[in-house]
Formats: structure tokens, C-alpha cells, sequence
């Protein structure tokens, strides 16, 4: 049986990495992405997590015992699966929650794993009060009582800015895959690349 990495050898595919507070959008803007690629796939962290049947630990402020370390394997397990089918040709597009030093680490790990190659990171920064508006007419959860809209933004602006960052506040999914996609050379991030800023802060483009 022949493996996967047959069927285009001659190829090694895009990694495109979405991140962004919940509700803005990444799961839907990352499948977008992906249907207009060739040869593409999409990984969505929250999927990932759905594939515990027992003992899933959801995130919080604070973080519940155990609950980091699950956030962190289902990171490694999003790029094991990109690598395999960017191996054998395909764009692998990931969603998921990546902020601060978790953005940090899995830039490097992603680096790591195929060093001669660029990732793209893509930050989707809307205004506090778009992501109110949609996650209010979709309720599906990621939200608590202390992991609210605000701590996440807080969070995205202690990201260091690697990439590309869009303020998709007045964006479709359709009209923000476009902007990734024409913009794409502006989302690399190579490997001697900043991606801490000092104390913590990000790392601010002129």
C-alpha cells in the first residue's frame, strides 16, 4: 500500500495558522481559506478537544488542573496532522486559541518541524464589541463567567505581533480569506523572527 507522502513528493504545503478570540471568526475563516487552495485540509483545535470522550478539561481563568496541558497536546497533535499531509502536498490550515507565550511556543515548535520552511500566523483582532455581537448570536460556548471577550483581547495584545494582524471588525469570512490569502507574504514568519516581545508585550511593527 502506498503511503501518503506518494502523492506529491515534490511538494511541501502551506502551514497557515488563524488565531483570534473566540468568535472571531477562525473556524469558519480557516475553512474558507482551505476551499480556496488546491489541495487543502483544515484543523480545528476545538474538534481536536472533541475527540476526548472522557476527561476533557475545558479552559477557564485560571486555567482547572490539567487544563493547559490538554491545550498544549491537542497544539501538538494540530501540527503532527499538518506536517503529515504538508508532507504529501496539501495547504494545512489551523484554527485555535493561541495567545501570549502558547503563540510563542507553537510558532517555534511549527519551526522546528520543518526549518527550512516559512509558517504563516494570522491573528484575527476584532473590536471587543464585534466579538460581543457575533458570539451573541451564536452562543455555542468558549465563553465563562471569568474567561470573558475582554480577557481574551487582553490576551491577543500581549501577543507579539509576528504575522498578520486583522481587525476583521466590519469583515466577512469571505472578505477576511481574501485579505489572508492577497496578503499572504505579510503573514511569514521566519525563523529568526521575533516572537516575544520584551516583559511580555508584543512586539509593535513601525
Amino acid at each position: 500500500m502506498a503511503t501518503p507522502t506518494n502523492y506529491n513528493k515534490s511538494r511541501v504545503g502551506l502551514l497557515i495558522v488563524i488565531s483570534g478570540p473566540a468568535a472571531a471568526g477562525k473556524t469558519t475563516i480557516g475553512r474558507e481559506i482551505a476551499a480556496r487552495r488546491n489541495r487543502a485540509i483544515h484543523i480545528d483545535g476545538d474538534f481536536i478537544q472533541g475527540l476526548i470522550v472522557t476527561g476533557s478539561i475545558k479552559m477557564d481563568v485560571p486555567p482547572p488542573p490539567g487544563a493547559l496541558d490538554q491545550l498544549r497536546l491537542r497544539f501538538q497533535a494540530a501540527l503532527a496532522v499538518a506536517n503529515l499531509y504538508r508532507d504529501a502536498g496539501f495547504d494545512a490550515i489551523i484554527s485555535d486559541n493561541l495567545f501570549e507565550e502558547e503563540a510563542h511556543r507553537f510558532i517555534q515548535s511549527a519551526i522546528s518541524s520543518h526549518p527550512s520552511r516559512l509558517i504563516h500566523f494570522v491573528m484575527l483582532n476584532p473590536s471587543v464589541e464585534a466579538i460581543w455581537e457575533r458570539y451573541n448570536q451564536r452562543p455555542e460556548g468558549g465563553y465563562t463567567a471569568s474567561l470573558t471577550p475582554e480577557v481574551l483581547k487582553d490576551a491577543v495584545e500581549r501577543t507579539a505581533r509576528v504575522g498578520l494582524w486583522l481587525d476583521t471588525s466590519h469583515l466577512t469570512a469571505g472578505q477576511t480569506a481574501e485579505q489572508v490569502l492577497e496578503r499572504l507574504d505579510q503573514a511569514e514568519v521566519r525563523p529568526e523572527a521575533p516572537t516575544a516581545g520584551s516583559n511580555g508585550r508584543p512586539s509593535r511593527r513601525p
